[in-house]
């Protein structure tokens, strides 16, 4: 039995099944866009506060916008937020397992979190990934020296000071080195480690090592160095580290991603 207007009903229940499925079809791409819009909003804001909400945003639209993790975590790294900054590298490691530069960074959030450990698991694996990244070498080797490793730490901050790369970097390493030295009583050769790392970059030097002058002083201390000239010397350096910590922390802007 037919039902009057039945095979109307239909055509037009499929009409709006039709017209439905469509609007979906053309709005799907526009929901995926509003994190994009998001991001790009953070790319474009000077202000890390906001960056950092935007890049948040971004990432309730589109958790797995791994880009924004990324960002976020670098803005909280200069922040000091490490408990953040590793939460969003541990994502981005996640999303990017074979992301050489995540996986420093994540180790350098361990590194920052006193978690010296995980830090090494992590920066081994970044090494893994990209053998000449010179960077995670350096890391390491503070990891190692944190640790009681000095013979691992010279080890680690010499392959990084052999690969390379910016003087700030290689002045941590030549830093890295300089204490592990100290460690194992080798005073001259800490103490020339260290002179090497002023030489190479003095503004970062002394705004990442504000009590340098006090390794010096132990240095000159503890070996043939004290003598007049020494000890003058010193007393320049005492001078310099004032003015540097007094112009350059107050001046300069916090090194780049590239120079953590």
């Amino acid at each position: 039995m037919k039902y009057p207007g039945s095979r109307g009903g239909i055509g037009m229940s499929k009409t709006l099944v039709g017209i439905l499925g469509g609007i979906l079809i053309i709005t799907a791409p526009a929901w995926g866009q509003d994190a994009m819009y998001f991001y790009n909003l953070g790319l474009d804001s000077s202000l890390a506060n906001r960056k950092i909400h935007y890049f948040s945003k971004a990432l309730e639209l589109n958790p797995r916008l791994a880009v924004a993790y990324e960002k976020r975590g670098v803005l909280y790294y200069f922040q000091g937020k490490y408990k953040e900054m590793l939460e969003d590298y541990l994502m981005l490691t996640e999303l990017e397992p074979f992301n050489s530069e995540a996986q420093l960074m994540l180790g350098v959030a361990y590194l920052n979190s006193e978690n010296y450990d995980r830090a090494v698991v992590s920066l081994t694996h970044a090494i893994e990934l990209d053998p000449r990244l010179a960077r995670a070498y350096s890391h390491r080797g503070e990891a190692n020296r944190l640790k009681g490793m000095a013979a691992e730490a010279i080890q680690d901050s010499t392959r990084a000071i052999e690969l390379g790369g910016n003087k700030q970097a290689t002045s941590r390493a030549y830093t890295t080195r300089a204490k592990a030295y100290s460690k194992l009583g080798k005073n001259e050769l800490a103490y020339a480690d260290l002179n090497e790392a002023f030489r190479l970059d003095p503004s970062f030097f002394f705004y990442l090592h504000p009590s340098s002058t006090d390794s010096y002083a132990t240095f000159v201390a503890d070996s043939s160095l004290a003598n007049a000239d020494g000890i003058r010397w010193l007393g320049l350096i005492g001078i310099l580290t004032f003015l540097f910590i007094l112009i350059f922390k107050v001046a300069l802007p916090l090194p780049r991603k590239k120079n953590e």
